[in-house]
């Protein structure tokens, strides 16, 4: 039988969520966010600034401080209420993901005026980490940094370097070969059509980055933009994830120096000021380490981060953000005293370096509402309202003593997930207390015929 490729479709597909006068649903089903997804629903993208406006303000006065950027804070926490179930949700995976892309969208241009540039490298755990804690913290570091573009920038950047400078504007404009303005720097074709070889170029780049230190195997693989291949094969599968594999442990015993050592002078080298380090969940790296290993951590964790020992506190290059909340900090902060981090910031939320994300009020809850409502609307100039909510149906959704974003979102996708099935147009009390109804009945039917069968 011949093959039959599948067509691309040509016509628009419409959303039911139009009758909403929505292009999409607003809002995530699960209320979790993922820096790496492409959906600006569960990615941060989608931000209501305003609702934590008193936190950024922190944050910027403690970690930003484009004025005075060599005396931001080397090691703060962002802070959530509640406990290791309450606790999440509250938004600091959001917060970290609305900086990360408010730096890297221009490696720190505009957010420091132009004087530098900066990195924010992003690490979470999705899941409990069991050993070699530190080394899997750099590898989830190092697993971002391939992924958001930085390497690439740097690489331009160091090329540009070598490039002579009378050829610089000329290749900068071309547009013949499918690449423009940077990007022309990293195609070959652009660079052999203006009389450069690439291969001499690279060459001077790894002369560069050895005299600044970085180890000659890494220079090479980080000039030839080879970094993630080089990764690779440190491991038997070619994969970087998962973080352990029982007998595979190369690429974590060199991990560390990669990332604290051999990658903060090759930013260093392509003209980065400084970055931060974001470091979330990091109770799915502390929760199942003994007293000693808590320890270890620390002590481990200070020595890469601001202890001297390494290219990264030699210059001061990561300022270092961890999440929490007050029940996961009580087992790491005695480890923190012991290996004297506790002196440069203390793992408390009242500590000058903390910034808490409180649960936020019924207001600041519509804020978050509306902010996922904008993004997907058809009519522009019903921007900023609550349409196609109405007030009351707004005050049934965020109806409660305490307001959580994570259950108030999920919330929501289910209420307008009701509407549209049952041909709504607008979204009021009415429906709202309908929609929990079906989701309880849901509940309570899923719970029923989980019993039945495992009877």
């Amino acid at each position: 039988m011949p093959i039959q490729l599948p067509k691309k479709s040509t016509i628009p597909i419409g959303s039911k969520y139009e009758l909403l006068d929505l292009r999409d649903m607003p809002f995530p089903s699960d209320g979790f966010v993922d820096p790496y997804s492409t959906d600006p629903r569960t990615n941060g993208s989608i931000y209501a600034v305003s609702t934590a406006q008193s936190a950024i303000t922190k944050f910027e006065n403690l970690l930003i401080r484009p004025d005075d950027f060599p005396n931001r804070v080397r090691l703060a926490y962002l802070w959530s209420k509640g406990d290791s179930q309450s606790g999440r949700g509250v938004g600091k995976t959001a917060l970290l993901r609305y900086f990360r892309q408010r730096i890297n969208c221009d490696w720190g241009q505009t957010e420091f005026n132009g004087k530098f540039s900066a990195v924010v490298v992003y690490v979470g755990f999705r899941s409990q980490v069991d050993r070699r804690h530190m080394e899997q913290l750099a590898l989830s570091a190092l697993v971002d940094v391939c992924k958001d573009g930085v390497l690439d920038a740097s690489r331009a950047a160091l090329r540009l370097n070598a490039i002579p400078q009378d050829k610089v504007d000329a290749i900068l404009a071309d547009e013949t070969e499918g690449t423009s303005g940077a990007d022309n720097l990293l195609n070959e074709q652009v660079l052999e059509k203006h009389g450069l070889d690439s291969n001499a170029i690279d060459e001077s780049v790894i002369s560069t980055l050895i005299s600044a230190g970085v180890e000659v195997r890494v220079a090479q693989a980080l000039a030839h933009g080879g970094f993630e291949a080089y990764m690779r094969s440190m491991r038997r599968d070619g994969a970087l994830e998962p973080l352990y594999v029982p007998r595979d442990t190369k690429i974590l015993d060199y991990s560390r120096t990669l990332l604290f050592n051999d990658i903060v002078r090759y930013l260093r080298a392509a003209g980065y000021g400084g970055g931060y380090l974001f470091i979330d969940d990091i109770e799915n790296l502390v929760d199942q380490m003994t007293r000693r290993e808590r320890i270890e951590f620390a002590k481990e964790f200070g020595l890469c981060t601001v202890r001297p020992g390494y290219a990264n506190t030699e210059y001061r290059f990561f300022s270092n953000v961890l999440t929490t909340h007050q029940q996961a900090s009580v087992s790491l902060s005695q480890a923190w005293g012991e290996a004297g981090l506790a002196a440069i910031g203390r793992l408390d939320p009242s500590s000058p370096n903390s910034v808490e994300l409180p649960f936020p009020s019924k207001e600041q809850a519509q804020g978050i509402i509306v902010a996922h409502l904008d993004y997907f609307r058809i009519n522009e100039k019903e921007k900023g309202s609550i349409k196609p909510f109405t007030q009351d149906g707004i005050d049934a959704l965020l109806a409660g003593q305490t307001v959580h974003p994570r259950a108030t979102l999920s919330n929501a996708a289910q209420v307008v997930q009701h509407a549209v099935d049952k041909k709504k147009t607008v979204i009021d009390a009415e429906c709202v207390k309908a929609a929990g109804e079906l989701k309880t009945e849901t509940t309570v039917r899923d719970f029923s015929e989980a019993i039945d069968g495992a009877m």
